[in-house]
């Protein structure tokens, strides 16, 4: 049997290789569901924030899993016990952040970057304004503006000076 080729022992290794990343990616998805499921099966806050916390330290070297990671804990937080009104208010608001960073992840990364959020987002975020205003703002409630501070927690990461100067502000 003869030596192989250089073009044959090149196949095989791309093959090898091939095989391998396919493997770190179903590790990496597995990992991914299992911490996304820890999220969802948490029964009150203190589980739910320990489990983030072990997301988020499992995940600290990869910035895209982090933003998932955020998504998923924006729609699977447990609800605090409140009224219904300030708890469709804090979903609203959550879940139109997490919308932001999942279809606008590139422009999130970049507003974050420029310290200009608004700027980068300013159709997304003048339309979730409105609709949060319309929705929870406009029947005279005292609904605090719980989608001011999703911006700045979650869209700006605690750091309010991200949103940029023109950032209008809070609604109430």
């Amino acid at each position: 049997m003869s030596e192989p080729t250089l073009d044959e022992r090149f196949l095989e290794l791309r093959r090898f290789v091939d095989r391998e990343i396919a493997g770190a990616r179903r590790r990496a998805v597995a990992e991914l569901a299992a911490a996304v499921s820890r999220l969802r099966e948490a029964s009150n806050p203190a589980q739910f924030d320990a489990a983030l916390s072990e997301a988020r330290e499992n995940f600290s070297g990869d910035p895209q899993a982090l933003e998932l990671i955020a998504v998923f804990a924006a729609l699977a937080a447990p609800a605090a016990s409140e009224p219904p009104a300030e708890a469709s208010a804090r979903r609203f608001a959550k879940v139109k952040i997490a919308e932001i960073q999942l279809y606008q992840g590139a422009a999130v990364k970049a507003g974050r970057a420029a310290h200009n959020l608004y700027g980068a987002l300013k159709p997304q975020i003048d339309a979730a304004r409105e609709s949060f205003a319309q929705r929870f703002l406009s029947n005279g409630s005292r609904t605090a503006d719980y989608l001011h501070s999703e911006f700045v927690r979650a869209l700006a990461n605690d750091d309010a000076t991200l949103l940029g100067p023109e950032y209008p502000g809070p609604l109430a």
